[in-house]
């Protein structure tokens, strides 16, 4: 039997299709990139850097939302689809190392227009391939021109970003993000809307990502403190760092996680479309994140030990991390049917805790995190207890 040839058709995927090992590699750059966010975050702690840090994950964010959906229609790791994964993982990973250069960069520089550059090819890239794989889906294919009429505007601002000066590219670039997200919204809900082939893919391909940025916490914290002398205090507070992340990955894998899938596993197929667009592409930004912030703040404790200049600032980014990472699950609990009584009492704790946690000692507030998510993790039932609800349907438009 002679082996099957390479062909660039793209193979649809069934109910039953699972996250392939391409995808799982494709995301494996994204540590990097979650890496190279949060150190932009801990280098200043300054209120513009967390700012630049998050508005630049929101674009790798909507880089790889637009492949997770792809990935979900066909698979990854077959025909022209596998090639487009390839060549925009590459990119992706061009992307992420121009980041420590991307603010202070002068207007034209090589770090954000490399950068644009970048974002413009794996856009394009993953258009055409999307276009030419559902070439027999007409509804899809209406919905990727409707999309591409959303982020190339969108790439005209990154372009302008790239080309003004570093103290005006924040603001471009906050235009870029602003401007994709909603109008990419407003065509799925007034267009014919993406469709989702498979619940179970698609909230193990989240579920993956979300594990990927909590295990980014652990190696930020290790990193930063395998360059420091070892003393009692650093060995305490890089423990906690482990556990830092063990209480966030309990609410989300404990409770929210299941009850989304769930939802997705029993919505009728228009209803899951919509639940997988607000919940999924949209409330897991934010999600990602809270982590993030905690990370940048884990690392600014680690970070203070070397100094020997304990500072709030990395409690106030913990807090405030831990507040937008209860809050999104209690959103996501609420969407999904779920309970999000405790989630949102945490999220005003961690809120609150924002005007004094940074006055107290860094162990301590880690200590507080630790305590109030894991608690909230336990508590929390990952059962549904009402029908899961959407921003908007499509039906109804």
């Amino acid at each position: 039997m002679s082996p099957s040839r390479w062909s660039l058709r793209a193979r649809i995927n069934g109910e039953d299709h699972r996250v392939t090992p391409k995808e799982l590699l494709f995301d494996v750059v994204y540590v990097f990139a979650f890496i190279q966010v949060t150190d932009w975050i801990a280098k200043e702690f300054t209120w513009r850097a967390t700012a630049e840090g998050l508005t630049v994950l929101a674009i790798l964010w909507w880089v790889w939302i637009s492949w997770a959906w792809l990935g979900n229609v066909m698979r990854a790791d077959k025909g022209l689809p596998l090639a487009g994964f390839i060549v925009s993982m590459v990119a992706v990973f061009g992307l992420t190392i121009t980041i420590p250069d991307l603010w202070e960069a002068e207007g034209g520089g090589l770090a954000p227009l490399a950068f644009t550059g970048f974002y413009v090819l794996i856009r394009v890239i993953h258009a055409a391939v999307f276009f030419w794989g559902a070439r027999d889906d007409a509804r899809i294919r209406r919905q990727i021109l409707l999309s591409t009429a959303a982020w190339i505007p969108a790439a005209g601002l990154l372009m302008a970003g790239a080309l003004a000066e570093p103290q005006e590219r924040l603001y471009w670039w906050i235009g870029t993000v602003a401007l994709d997200i909603v109008a990419t919204w407003v065509l799925s809900v007034k267009g014919p809307g993406w469709k989702v082939h498979s619940g179970e893919h698609f909230a193990e391909r989240f579920d993956l990502v979300v594990i990927l940025a909590i295990g980014e916490s652990v190696l930020a914290v290790g990193i930063t403190a395998a360059g420091i002398d070892l003393n009692p205090e650093l060995m305490a507070i890089a423990l906690l760092g482990v556990l830092i992340a063990i209480a966030l990955w309990w609410p989300y894998f404990k409770d929210v996680g299941p009850t989304l899938e769930n939802a997705l596993k029993e919505a009728d197929a228009e209803h899951r479309n919509d639940l997988a667009r607000d919940a999924y592409t949209y409330l897991h930004l934010p999600l990602i994140m809270g982590i993030l912030l905690v990370s940048a703040g884990n690392k600014g404790a680690v970070t203070a030990i070397e100094l020997e200049q304990p500072s709030g600032d990395s409690a106030l980014l913990m807090a405030g991390g831990a507040a937008l990472v209860a809050l999104t699950c209690a959103l996501l609990m609420r969407l999904a049917g779920g309970t999000s009584r405790w989630l949102v009492a945490s999220a005003v704790f961690f809120a609150l805790a924002m005007l004094w946690m940074p006055q107290i000692d860094p162990t301590i507030a880690t200590l507080v995190t630790i305590v109030v998510l894991s608690t909230v993790g336990w508590l929390t039932p990952a059962t549904r207890n009402r029908k899961s609800v959407t921003i908007a349907s499509n039906e109804e438009n």
